[in-house]
C-alpha cells in the first residue's frame, strides 16, 4: 500500500479524513458485529457515499452551516453514517443516549430534553426502530431513514477552526455540559493519539464503548478514519449482556488496539468466573488495550491480565491512561507495549499531608496506585495548589491541562467555562502527582470525604470495601457529609441490596475493615437497589446524585445507623 502521511497539518477538517480513508487502494472498511457474532462490512467509501446522501437529506430540511443538530440512535451503523452526515454538511452534531422508554425517571431522557432546550430545541434524529419520542414537539424529531437525499449535495467551505462536534460531559460530579470542540482540536489529540499508539496500516481497532461517549465516539471510530486503519464495534448493550462477543472479536479479528475501562474489565471477569475452561482465544496481536474514563483498580487490573495470559495476552499490553472530553480525548498514556508502573505509597502521607512517599508493597499502610503514563504531544500538564501555585513532584494537588487539543469553553456557558481556565489552563477538577516522572490521578476534588482531619477518596473506599465477599464493584459507593445534630463528619455508604440480617452482617464487616485500615468508621449505611446507583456512559459513579437523594431524606427507610450495631 502507498505510504499516505497521516501528520497534522493545520488546514485539515473532518470531511478530508473520510475523503482520504476512502480513497486509500485498499478496500479499509468499519466491521459491525451482531448479537450472534456475525460481522457486516461498511467500506469508507461507501460510508462516503452514504454520509454525502445524508448530507443532502439534512440541507434538505434547511440545516446550514454551523446549525445544531442531536443524534440518538439505537445502533453504531445509523449513528456513524449520520454524523458524517452532519460533518460534510458542516452541521454540529452532538450523540446522545437514546432512551429506551419515556415512561417514568429516565436520566437518559432528562439529559435528552436538557440538551434539547440548550441546543434552541434543535431536530432530534432517532433511529429507524425508535418511534416513542414521548413529548417532545413533532416537528423537531426526525428518523434517520426518512431523510429525503434525491438532492445533489453542495459541499460548504468548512474551516480548521469552525466548531465541529459539541461533547456532553458524562455528568459525574455534576449536571453535564456542552465541550465545544473544533476541527483542530480534534486533529490535534487525534494524532497525539496515533503517536502514543504507534497506529499505521493494517492496524485494527475493537471497541464495545458507547458512541455517545468520547472513548467510543473519538478513540474507536475517528482515530482509525484519521489513521486510515480499520476497525470493528459491538453494540454496548449487547457486550453487557454478552462480554463473550467482546473477547470473540478481539480474538477472531486480531485486533491490535482496545479499550475497556474497570467496570468493564471487572464484568467481563463476572463473565469468565463462570466458565470452566476458557475458549481457545488468540489475543497475542493486541499491542494495547487502554484502561481508563474512571479510577482504575490495581487488582481488576491485575486479575484479568493473567486469567487471559494463558490466551497469549500480553501483560505490557494493558495501558492505564487518563483523559478527559475537555481535552478532545486523551491527555497521558503508559508508554506504549511497556509494563503498568504500579507503585506502593504511604496511605496516610498521602491522605495527611498529600505527599507522595514510596513504600514496600508489605508496607502497613502501602496503598498500590497505578500510574497513567506520560504526557501525548502536544499536551502541558501541571499540578498545583489551591491558589494555582505549582508544587513539586511529589506534592499531591489540583490537575491543571492545556494544549492546541483542549477545548476553548462550554457551549453557551460563560461562567462555566470562566471558572474552568487560570491563565490558559484547564482546572479539571482532578486531584493528582507526579512521581519518578509519572502521572498519578487520586480521584475527583468533588468526590473527596472529609473524615478525623484527614481526605479519603471515595474510590479507595469502594476498592477496599470490594475485598468483602458478597460486595462487587459498581455495586458499593460512599459519600460524605456533616451532621445537622452534632456538626461532625459522616461517612455514608451505599449498597445494593436489600435491608436485613445479610445487610447488616455487612455492614458489621464494613466498619471492622475501614476501621482496621483506615481508622476510621462509616455511620450509617443506605440499601440502595442495583438499577438505583447511576453512573455514566462510562461507568463511572454518580455518588453525588445519591448524596442529594440521602441529603432530601429520600432513603430514610433503608438506611441503617451505626447505633444500631453492637460494635
Amino acid at each position: 500500500m502507498p505510504e499516505i502521511s497521516l501528520y497534522y497539518h493545520p488546514g485539515l477538517t473532518l470531511p478530508d479524513l473520510l475523503q482520504r480513508a476512502a480513497s486509500c487502494p485498499d478496500p479499509l472498511f468499519i466491521g459491525f458485529m451482531d448479537e450472534n457474532g456475525s460481522i457486516s462490512h461498511l467500506t469508507y467509501s461507501d460510508l462516503l457515499a452514504e454520509a454525502c446522501r445524508t448530507a443532502v437529506g439534512l440541507q434538505a430540511l434547511g440545516l446550514k452551516p454551523g446549525d445544531k443538530t442531536i443524534i440518538a440512535t439505537g445502533s453504531n451503523r445509523e449513528t456513524i453514517c449520520l454524523l458524517w452526515g452532519c460533518f460534510l454538511a458542516g452541521i454540529v452534531p452532538t450523540i446522545l443516549q437514546p432512551p429506551l422508554t419515556f415512561s417514568g425517571y429516565n436520566p437518559a431522557v432528562e439529559k435528552l430534553k436538557s440538551v434539547f432546550r440548550q441546543f434552541d430545541e434543535a431536530f432530534i434524529f432517532f433511529g429507524r426502530d425508535s418511534k416513542d419520542a414521548g413529548d417532545l414537539p413533532a416537528d423537531r424529531v426526525k428518523y434517520a431513514d426518512e431523510l429525503d437525499k434525491d438532492a445533489k449535495f453542495n459541499a460548504p467551505d468548512i474551516h480548521p477552526d469552525d466548531p465541529a462536534f459539541v461533547q456532553f460531559s458524562s455528568g459525574s460530579t455534576g449536571d453535564p455540559k456542552g465541550i465545544l470542540l473544533t476541527h483542530r482540536n480534534l486533529m490535534v489529540n487525534m494524532d497525539a493519539i496515533r503517536i502514543g499508539l504507534d497506529l499505521q496500516f493494517p492496524d485494527r481497532t475493537g471497541n464495545w464503548m458507547p458512541l455517545f461517549h468520547d472513548m467510543g465516539l473519538i478513540g474507536y471510530h475517528l482515530v482509525p478514519v484519521y489513521c486510515s486503519i480499520y476497525q470493528f464495534h459491538i453494540e454496548t448493550i449487547d457486550f453487557i449482556k454478552n462480554p463473550g462477543l467482546w473477547l470473540n472479536l478481539l480474538s477472531e479479528s486480531h485486533i491490535h488496539v482496545t479499550g475497556c475501562p474497570n467496570f468493564g474489565l471487572a464484568l467481563v471477569l463476572r463473565y469468565l468466573s463462570r466458565k470452566k475452561n476458557l475458549p481457545e482465544w488468540d489475543f497475542s496481536s493486541m499491542k494495547a488495550m487502554l484502561n481508563g474514563a474512571e479510577p482504575i483498580s490495581v487488582e481488576i487490573m491485575n486479575e484479568f491480565v493473567e486469567k487471559l495470559k494463558p490466551c497469549g495476552f500480553k501483560p505490557e499490553a494493558m495501558m492505564p491512561v487518563y483523559g478527559m472530553a475537555e481535552a478532545t480525548l486523551a491527555v497521558s498514556f503508559t508508554p506504549l507495549m511497556q509494563p503498568s508502573v504500579i507503585t506502593a505509597f504511604d496511605a496516610r502521607k498521602l491522605d495527611l499531608e498529600g505527599t507522595a512517599e514510596e513504600v514496600p508493597e508489605n508496607h502497613l499502610d502501602a496503598r498500590l496506585i497505578p500510574s497513567v503514563g506520560i504526557a501525548l504531544n502536544d499536551t502541558g500538564i501541571r499540578i498545583v495548589d489551591a491558589h494555582d501555585t505549582v508544587v513539586a513532584d511529589g506534592i499531591a494537588g489540583h490537575i491543571q491541562l492545556r494544549g492546541a487539543g483542549v477545548t476553548s469553553g462550554y457551549y453557551k456557558r460563560p461562567d462555566a467555562t470562566q471558572a474552568a481556565f487560570c491563565g490558559g489552563w484547564l482546572r479539571t477538577g482532578d486531584i493528582g502527582y507526579f512521581f519518578k516522572g509519572y502521572l498519578y490521578v487520586s480521584g475527583r476534588h468533588k468526590d473527596i470525604i472529609f473524615k478525623n482531619g484527614r481526605n479519603y477518596f471515595a474510590n479507595d473506599l469502594e476498592i477496599m470495601a470490594c475485598t468483602i465477599e458478597g460486595v462487587s464493584y459498581g455495586k458499593v459507593c460512599f459519600g460524605g457529609t456533616t451532621s445537622r445534630e452534632t456538626g461532625h463528619d459522616k461517612v455514608i455508604a451505599f449498597l445494593a441490596g436489600s435491608p436485613g440480617e445479610k445487610a447488616m452482617e455487612t455492614f458489621k464487616q464494613l466498619r471492622a475493615l475501614l476501621r482496621a485500615n483506615l481508622g476510621i468508621s462509616i455511620d450509617e449505611l443506605v440499601m440502595v437497589k442495583s438499577n438505583e446507583i447511576p453512573k455514566t456512559s462510562s461507568g463511572k459513579l454518580q455518588r453525588y446524585k445519591l448524596m442529594q437523594r440521602y441529603l432530601a431524606g429520600e432513603f430514610t427507610e433503608t438506611t441503617l445507623p451505626a447505633a444500631n450495631l453492637n460494635v
